[in-house]
């Protein structure tokens, strides 16, 4: 974990996405079944403030070196970040993308020393959300023919685990029944109406993707972090593993 300080206002700012413990089973997706067993769970005040903060802090990373952002996406997981197979170790890429001087940046006016903690997990997905809106402008296009479930995603340690492969496996169902409505939720700025109402239109394919029994609650703040990984995948995996994926607006540098 890595922390910067510059003083005044304290903040924690990035919370790790809740994912559930149980096995995910494909065979007990009911793909019909519309219902209310997901709910968005409120964010308290200070969440809410400071989400506009981090999406500023991620931007302005991930624009510091994209080739370094999209090695850490491609050498990780939901849950866990391949620490062996990156090319310089995790802090150096946060200095070489200029993590500190983003936060400099972003630091409201009336603040004179800010205090950020994260976990690398965190930071990784939401990296995965501007690297996917960079390259993709438009919705993906998914062929009929495509896989629902990305088996060609890279797993740290070189293979599956619950803790990856649940948020892993939800995320790639509610992209493929969904990529539109995805991209649409994505593409809106942080505490705004539309980022409320493009949740609101994925409640009924959440609720067919959710694995097991019961009710499942999550912030908006997590339900970003799912939907990003299942973007960026599908845009990056989905490509490899079947060569159909269509991605229109490719970003430019």
């Amino acid at each position: 974990m890595i922390r910067y300080a510059f003083a005044i206002a304290t903040f924690a700012v990035f919370a790790s996405p809740a994912s559930a413990q149980r096995e995910f089973d494909p065979d007990r997706v009911d793909k019909s079944a519309i219902g209310s067993r997901f709910k968005i769970a409120e964010e308290s005040v200070n969440a809410t403030q400071m989400r506009k903060f981090q999406k500023k802090i991620v931007r302005c990373t991930v624009s510091g070196d994209r080739d370094l952002a999209r090695e850490l996406l491609q050498k990780s997981d939901p849950a866990s970040i391949d620490h062996r197979e990156l090319s310089v170790s995790y802090n150096e890429m946060m200095e070489e993308m200029n993590f500190g001087r983003c936060i400099g940046r972003a630091m409201p006016r009336s603040a004179r020393m800010m205090r950020v903690s994260y976990k690398p997990s965190v930071m990784r997905n939401l990296m995965a959300e501007e690297i996917y809106l960079y390259d993709n402008k438009e919705p993906l296009t998914i062929s009929e023919g495509d896989p629902e479930y990305l088996e060609n995603r890279y797993f740290a340690g070189g293979q599956s685990y619950t803790m990856a492969e649940v948020p892993a496996r939800l995320a790639d169902c509610i992209v493929y029944n969904a990529p539109v409505k995805s991209h649409e939720f994505i593409d809106t700025n942080p505490t705004t109406g539309g980022e409320d109402k493009a949740a609101a239109a994925l409640t009924d394919t959440i609720n067919a993707c959710l694995p097991g029994e019961g009710e499942v609650s999550l912030t908006i703040t997590q339900l970003r972090a799912y939907v990003a990984d299942g973007l960026w995948s599908r845009s990056y995996y989905g490509k490899m593993a079947t060569g159909s994926v269509i991605v229109d607006g490719e970003g430019s540098e």
